[in-house]
């Protein structure tokens, strides 16, 4: 008992939600993988660091986009709705072009064509903006983070180079909750 009294709240909400089952339907991914994912990502503003010349001032909102159709996209708009990290609103958007990626500080990219993937992580790479997918290769061609389903559990996947390239640092408690990637092809 004592020792949740040290841990913070938000490390507890972080622990239940990495330790959630997901079930997995006949055909594939369900409703609650992506409010699972979603979770996940709430919690990156909570324990990814970004540079002060991310935003244009205090207050500025940190803005979570998807580009591409993926069942995340409500699931993410409904996880951020209210929500407030270090005084930064969270807003989501939904984006219909890479080309509007580096208005955001989280990209979920949902592209199936292994072209656009690449040329749409290649635009923000130095844009200090956390990548964020599903796709099996993603971390490798550049991607900072991979949501990887292993017995029907979420798990991450983090590519540091990446994210050292975007200039985030990840929190270490965050890390330790996922498999590392060191060397990406690009």
């Amino acid at each position: 008992m004592a020792l949740l009294n040290v841990i913070p709240r938000t490390w507890l909400a972080l622990i239940a939600v990495m330790g959630t089952i997901v079930p997995r339907a006949a055909q594939g991914q369900t409703a609650d993988e992506y409010q699972v994912k979603a979770a996940y990502m709430y919690n990156f503003a909570k324990f990814v660091y970004w540079p002060a010349q991310s935003f244009d001032g205090p207050a500025q909102p940190i803005v979570f986009c998807v580009l591409g159709q993926t069942p995340l996209s409500q699931a993410l708009s409904d996880a951020l709705s209210g929500k407030v990290v270090d005084q930064r609103p969270l807003v989501f958007r939904q984006l219909t072009d890479g080309g509007q990626a580096g208005k955001c500080q989280v990209l979920f990219v949902s592209l199936p064509d292994k072209k656009h993937l690449r040329q749409t992580l290649d635009g923000v790479k130095s844009l200090n903006v956390l990548t964020v997918g599903e796709v099996e290769d993603f971390t490798k061609e550049g991607g900072i983070v991979r949501f990887v389903l292993d017995a029907g559990r979420v798990r991450l996947e983090f590519n540091l180079d990446a994210a050292e390239g975007a200039n985030l640092r990840v929190s270490s408690k965050l890390l330790s909750l996922a498999t590392t990637v060191r060397n990406s092809s690009k």
